[in-house]
């Protein structure tokens, strides 16, 4: 069977068998609109089953009335209609082509396309009007995201301080705005290379763990602050939003970033925090400072005025002297106290006192001398592996009084039952020059005592001499020079005391 004897054949079916025609009513188009072009109150009018089937009716659902169809057409989409008919009526050339937005019975709008054909009579006389009409709702639906997509990233481009970078599922760079080269002064050479290599080291895996993320949930936006060292050698803190975008088969294709420069609100931040955290340790030396003056000046005022009261009572000289002795001892005692006091005020009140680079093991050596009389006299081992030429920036002073407080304090709190070892050793960690004072003296239990260890006035020891004044003013005094102190301390094992110098105060 040749081609024209096979559409004659498929006409003749056309003519004779119905079935053809509810199959392309039914099957192939989402409905069929059939009008009197003669009768303009369309009582005649006829539309398929499967339009009100695409309009979620049944056929025991549609509503009554002479033409309830056209309720369901937006009246201006109907206007539009009757001037497309009116226009082939009167040009034979006209293409019956336009859109019909109805309502659907549960409210939402359904997007019709109408292709009409004009029919006429054996004397040319136009009589009906088939309208063949398509479901185009969801290409609708699509082209408005396109549109909204296509807008949005266009304010985006448009904007002069939003990075737009693509990347391959590799990580590697695919594309980049002109402010990004800008920016961060880079070349096209850049195109092809790992994008992870312009992210700082400490924050690779922060980024990694997002490009993860973009691959179990794709075309969702990711979002993490990254550091980038532009080429200059400076580092720019970035907000960035990572996608992934998916090809024809659903596989993520690449990596769309879109990013800005969050620097200046991320170094305001660290600045904010840094002063949460020095009112926080003010906070922790004013209540120190409460503590010694409502407790132990208090007492101290107290037991003198009672003792000046019992000395002017006194009944005998041996009365006399003996609370005049006792007078002598209260005090000296108040006097230890406000020169502890004056001790602390001063750390804190010269907190920007200079500072000068001093090598770390030559003051170790001085301090050494100083308490070597102890040191030989206890038969102490004292092993240290400082080098020579390690320089750090301090306040001397303070340098000084911490090198006393830590070395003095693993001497006289040494064990009776082994030998003693002191143990001084350097290391760096990024920012700071860590100094470690071991010992295997008494130790401290950290259970018990490691909220109050740098607390004014705590003691873990029974030593007649202590005072419970060193560790709290060479806390302050690291902690002046923005640094910080931590320990770690086992009973009969000993302690070991970390003082971190930052290199960048």
């Amino acid at each position: 069977m040749n081609q024209g004897s096979a559409e004659a054949e498929l006409y003749q079916h056309l003519t004779t068998k119905t079935v053809i025609f509810d199959f392309l009513q039914t099957q192939v188009l989402d409905g069929l609109w059939y009008q009197d072009v003669q009768t303009p109150t369309h009582e005649h009018d006829w539309v398929s089953p499967t339009f009100w089937r695409t309009l979620g009716y049944e056929p025991e659902q549609v509503p009554a009335g002479p033409t309830p169809w056209r309720a369901t057409m937006h009246p201006a989409d109907l206007a539009l209609a009757q001037l497309h008919l009116e226009a082939c009526l009167q040009d034979p050339d006209h293409s019956y082509d336009h859109l019909l937005r109805c309502t659907h019975r549960d409210g939402s709008v359904v997007w019709l396309r109408g292709q009409g054909l004009l029919l006429r009579n054996e004397q040319g006389t136009p009589t009906r009007l088939l309208v063949a009409l398509r479901n185009i709702t969801k290409e609708k639906h699509a082209e408005a995201y396109a549109e909204e997509i296509a807008n949005h990233y266009g304010l985006i481009l448009s904007n002069q301080s939003v990075y737009i970078v693509k990347t391959d599922t590799k990580g590697d760079y695919t594309y980049a705005n002109d402010i990004f080269y800008e920016r961060f002064g880079y070349g096209q050479d850049i195109i092809g290379t790992s994008s992870l290599l312009s992210i700082i080291e400490e924050d690779r895996q922060k980024c990694l763990a997002m490009v993860m993320r973009c691959f179990e949930e794709p075309e969702v936006g990711h979002q993490v602050i990254l550091r980038k060292l532009s080429s200059d050698n400076t580092v720019k803190s970035n907000h960035w939003e990572l996608k992934g975008t998916l090809n024809e088969q659903g596989q993520v294709e690449e990596i769309l970033c879109v990013g800005y420069d969050v620097t200046l609100l991320v170094e305001n931040l660290q600045k904010s925090q840094h002063l949460l955290d020095v009112t926080s340790q003010q906070n922790i030396r004013l209540q120190n400072f409460a503590y010694i003056i409502s407790h132990n000046i208090r007492s101290h005022s107290a037991n003198l005025t009672s003792l000046v009261q019992l000395l002017t009572e006194a009944e005998d000289e041996e009365q006399h002297a003996m609370f005049l002795q006792m007078l002598q001892t209260s005090t000296q005692k108040l006097a230890e106290t406000i020169v502890n006091l004056s001790d602390i005020v001063a750390v804190n009140s010269n907190v920007n006192k200079p500072k000068e680079r001093r090598f770390l093991r030559a003051e170790i050596d001085r301090t050494l001398e100083a308490l070597s009389v102890l040191i030989r006299q206890h038969k102490i081992t004292m092993d240290v592996h400082v080098p020579a030429d390690l320089a750090i920036t301090v306040v001397p002073a303070y340098l000084d009084s911490i090198l006393l407080n830590l070395i003095s304090n693993a001497v006289k709190y040494r064990s009776p039952h082994r030998p003693a070892v002191i143990r001084l050793h350097t290391y760096q960690e990024p920012g700071f020059i860590v100094l470690k004072v071991q010992d295997n003296g008494l130790g401290i239990d950290m259970v018990k005592n490691r909220a109050k260890l740098f607390g004014m006035y705590k003691t873990f020891h029974d030593n007649e001499d202590a005072r419970g004044v060193g560790l709290f003013i060479t806390k302050n005094q690291i902690e002046a020079m923005q640094g910080s102190i931590a320990v770690e301390s086992e009973v009969g094992v000993g302690s070991t005391f970390k003082v971190y110098f930052n290199e960048n105060a």
